[in-house]
């Protein structure tokens, strides 16, 4: 016998002011379905935002909230299990939970303007079958002055980014923004894409480029020996020292708008290209004096920007890593999650992002995420605060 006899509808279910998880539609077929399906969505988002990191811990989050819970969603049959919390996560279409982080991020901070849009991949390392199946690797987008993840795009299996990026740059406004990428991203195509959509690009260069690679190098070795870059025309020069963790590094960077040394043929084949830097890192101990590493970066951009622009794009790309990925693997342990069934892992993954979204939009509360975490889970004011449930 069917365990919905009675033919309830329950594919809605969403409170007031969770309208941006209504692209989400409920896969469910056939007559087994016990709980609303926006009620599923509004627990999960709601227990991961308290703290809870897989489906087992929400389960016996929404146990113990259930008065809480019931002051916001009916639960006509009590609290579903995590086995059925996951099967359910299997079955949705992560484009349109993807497509749901992209609204949540248009009700959060309706404009972005004049972002540098940092592009970088990730892979879900827990999410490999032990049948030896890949791991779900993603591509996000990520808004680095204001520390939201704007999209992501899944990289399909046999694949790799180069053909994850475009598809993703399809989703962004990138009108006026400025996109980064390391040198995986760094394609004639990408940059075409990036500039057809009203963005500039800045692009790192390694030895996959070729010809292009061996005349920055060349260019570059030759100006920092003869020229004196302070009054040379169409150079300039920053350089930033920081200190931390026993070391000092220095990192400077060289910039030319002055590209006419550059063989036409390969210049014209990047579009609106501008400028070409390098960035030279130096890594000293403290105690020692001794000299760890020292390295060199090149990049190429659409914008004629200065080197303190140039300077200040590069260290905020990184964010990514430091901001979002390493908060991932951290706070989130998303790394350790064993989620591999199905479409679950990526939707999860989804779920985490619009979460760390929801945190890092709040700026009234000066915690680490973490605390803001426990802060949830203790203080139902600020939990309903977050989910602008009040």
């Amino acid at each position: 016998m069917p365990r919905n006899p009675n033919k309830t509808d329950y594919s809605g279910g969403l409170p007031e002011h969770f309208d941006a998880f209504e692209i989400i539609e409920d896969p469910r077929t056939g007559g087994n379905t016990r709980h609303h399906f926006g009620e599923i969505l509004f627990m999960s988002v709601s227990a991961m935002l308290c703290g809870m990191n897989g489906f087992a811990e929400i389960e016996h989050f929404c146990k113990k909230q259930i008065d809480w819970l019931q002051k916001w969603i009916s639960l006509p049959n009590g609290i579903p299990r995590a086995q059925t919390l996951s099967n359910i996560f299997q079955i949705i279409n992560p484009d349109l939970f993807r497509d749901c982080l992209i609204a949540h991020i248009g009700k959060l901070q309706p404009v972005l303007k004049d972002q540098i849009i940092a592009l970088d991949g990730k892979r879900l390392r827990g999410s490999h079958s032990l049948k030896g199946g890949e791991a779900i690797h993603a591509v996000s987008a990520w808004a680095a002055e204001n520390g939201i993840t704007l999209a992501q795009e899944f990289v399909a299996k046999k694949s790799n980014e180069i053909e994850a990026i475009p598809r993703l740059l399809e989703l962004l406004d990138l009108q006026g923004q400025l996109v980064t990428i390391d040198a995986m991203g760094t394609h004639t195509h990408i940059a075409e894409k990036i500039t057809a959509k009203g963005g500039d690009y800045l692009l790192a260069l390694k030895g996959n480029q070729g010809n292009l690679h061996k005349e920055a190098i060349d260019h570059f070795d030759f100006a920092l020996r003869q020229l004196d870059l302070a009054k040379a025309k169409g150079w300039s020069v920053s350089q930033e020292r920081e200190k931390a963790h026993g070391r000092i590094t220095t990192r400077t960077v060289v910039t030319t708008t002055n590209l006419a040394w550059m063989d036409p043929e390969i210049r014209d084949r990047w579009p609106q290209l501008a400028s070409l830097s390098v960035v030279e890192t130096e890594t000293i101990e403290t105690p020692t004096g001794k000299r760890r590493k020292r390295e060199r970066c090149y990049y190429i951009g659409s914008r004629a920007d200065d080197a303190d622009k140039v300077q200040r794009a590069v260290r905020l790309h990184w964010s990514i890593e430091n901001q979002c990925h390493w908060v991932l693997d951290t706070a989130f342990r998303e790394d350790h999650n064993q989620t591999n069934t199905g479409n679950a892992a990526k939707n999860l993954g989804t779920v985490r992002r619009i979460v760390l979204n929801i945190l890092k939009d709040d700026t009234e509360v000066t915690k680490t995420l973490p605390r803001k975490r426990f802060e949830a889970l203790m203080d139902i004011g600020y939990r309903e605060r977050l989910l602008s449930l009040t």
